[in-house]
């Protein structure tokens, strides 16, 4: 490990994604990694999670206990959420030209894939009904959150997710570079059978800059967490910026320091030793 060293100044704000990085492999945070979390909120620094996830599942990941000290930057820096000492909202709507190309591509060349078209967090459309609770809401989907794709286009969409089923979506990812406009980007994950369709103007980072101007913090003062290629503008971004063992070649490249697995408590590890310098 290279842990960032607090002992002479120490970070005014912390962005932490989820996924494989402050969640473990169940898709939780643990017990250390929450008390971590709150002992930063009992410090006075503001916490923002910037995942690529919908809030709508916010709760079953994390808890209302953390989302009440944090503010939320979701669906790879289309929405931002100001909360917990900080303000403001943004939002960035994606090309509905774009969002009909990238639909009908999918569907004729990958119909096994799940595909959403996101709006606000709480109400999508789907290419499938089948097993919907499970694939896109936890179980805490209600009929009035699923719309028709059409009625999403009217409501202002951000991004589509396309889920490839343990299938490789390399083919359709390429596909689509080829025939969406410049306002749209595709963001592989490492594991290549997810894709995020986004506008390009959004991003983690500029979403997290956004919220933190309430507070006057620029990105040089962010302590960062993350581990996938939907962390790269905010690794690069970020002056305290961690990757954890488990990270991508590309994110341990870009961080400044490096912390243990998302198993292994690396997240609760250097927000430990930032509490304990800061008292």
């Amino acid at each position: 490990m290279n842990l960032p060293d607090f002992s002479s100044s120490s970070p005014k704000a912390i962005a932490m994604d989820l996924d494989e990085t402050t969640l473990n492999s169940n898709a939780r945070i643990d017990d250390r990694t929450r008390t971590a979390l709150h002992s930063v909120h009992a410090i006075g620094i503001p916490m923002v999670i910037a995942t690529s996830r919908p809030e709508r599942v916010l709760p079953t990941l994390v808890g209302e206990d953390i989302l009440e000290i944090t503010s939320i930057v979701q669906m790879n820096g289309t929405i931002a959420q100001g909360k917990a000492g900080l303000t403001g909202f943004m939002k960035r709507e994606m090309s509905l030209e774009d969002a009909r190309i990238c639909w009908r591509l999918a569907n004729e060349h990958a119909p096994w894939a799940r595909m959403t078209l996101e709006i606000d967090g709480d109400r999508f459309a789907v290419n499938h009904d089948d097993d919907i609770n499970e694939l896109w809401a936890f179980n805490m989907a209600t009929p009035t959150m699923v719309v028709s794709f059409e009625e999403a286009l009217r409501l202002e969409p951000v991004k589509i997710s396309i889920n490839g089923m343990n299938q490789n979506l390399e083919t359709i990812a390429d596909m689509l570079e080829n025939e969406l406009s410049t306002e749209t980007g595709v963001i592989r994950a490492a594991r290549l059978q997810f894709l995020n369709v986004v506008p390009t103007k959004a991003s983690k980072s500029g979403a997290v800059a956004d919220l933190l101007k309430s507070a006057s913090i620029p990105l040089a003062d962010v302590l960062s967490f993350g581990d996938d290629y939907v962390d790269i503008d905010l690794t690069r971004d970020c002056g305290w910026s961690v990757a954890v063992a488990n990270a991508i070649p590309e994110i341990k490249s870009l961080a400044k320091y490096e912390t243990a697995s998302n198993d292994d408590h690396g997240v609760a590890i250097v927000l430990e030793n930032l509490v304990a310098a800061v008292k």
